[in-house]
């Protein structure tokens, strides 16, 4: 019996997966065509809060070569911001973060301040996501918003570091553990894996169960271990962080490339 025999529903990870950096990886990509072919649903699944669904949706449907809906995308940028929305409705925030993360807190209902206003009180929420043009006044107003105003601090994931074209880049939780060192508040709550929320997500609105489902991703501490917690399926796939650092773990597949798995 194929993977796609077997399972219902695959939740696939983008960076290191579908991409790395710049450059696409088709041996992954072409598998996931043939995937789609044979029946299998598709959601992606990333840590990068950095573009919004809307854009994701957008690019993949071209690389895919078929339609990747809003709905088919949960990102971690979207999941923090629903989850803030679940907790206490339309709230004010301040994000530490690039366009796709302001794109969803927006979506939600919540309002999103500007640095400026960090340290006018009320904060609600102060949001953490990968933020490559970081300044230190920004920096500054959040920290302002959580010491002065008893902003909670939350993020969208906490990857110590990104796979990049070469290696790896500091990642969204490398600008996380600066905050939390200098207001001395731990994150309340992180949406990314391997925190298994946005898996848990996908299986509710699907209406699948986690023995239905396969995880894929190419890092051990957040994808497979996202899909653990969940009791789910894993492959670890070498072609993004595992392979390049040689991690290992109890991933239920491991291959090389996805094209090694049979359909």
């Amino acid at each position: 019996m194929g993977l796609a025999d077997r399972y219902r529903l695959l939740l696939v990870d983008l960076d290191g997966v579908v991409w790395r950096g710049s450059r696409l990886l088709r041996e992954n990509i072409e598998w996931l065509q043939r995937a789609r072919e044979k029946g299998a649903s598709i959601v992606f699944v990333s840590n990068n809060s950095t573009r919004s669904r809307r854009v994701y949706s957008e690019r993949l449907t071209e690389i895919m070569g078929f339609n990747v809906a809003v709905n088919d995308i949960v990102t971690s940028g979207y999941a923090v911001a629903r989850w803030i929305r679940e907790q206490e409705g339309p709230s004010r925030t301040l994000a530490l973060g690039e366009e796709g993360l302001v794109e969803e807190l927006l979506a939600q209902g919540h309002i999103v301040l500007s640095a400026a206003d960090g340290g006018r009180c009320p904060v609600d929420y102060v949001v953490v996501g990968l933020d490559r043009n970081l300044t230190y006044s920004r920096l500054k107003a959040a920290h302002t918003a959580v010491r002065r105003c008893g902003a909670k601090l939350v993020a969208a994931n906490d990857d110590a570091s990104m796979p990049a074209e070469k290696g790896d880049v500091p990642g969204a939780g490398a600008i996380l553990a600066a905050l939390e060192r200098s207001t001395g508040t731990r994150a309340l709550f992180v949406a990314g894996k391997p925190n298994p929320y946005m898996y848990r997500l996908v299986l509710e609105e699907r209406g699948v169960e986690p023995g239905e489902a396969l995880a894929i991703g190419d890092r051990c501490d957040t994808d497979i271990e996202a899909a653990r917690r969940l009791g789910i399926d894993s492959v670890l796939v070498l072609t993004g962080v595992a392979g390049e650092r040689g991690d290992r773990c109890s991933a239920t597949y491991r291959v090389e490339t996805l094209s090694r798995l049979p359909l």
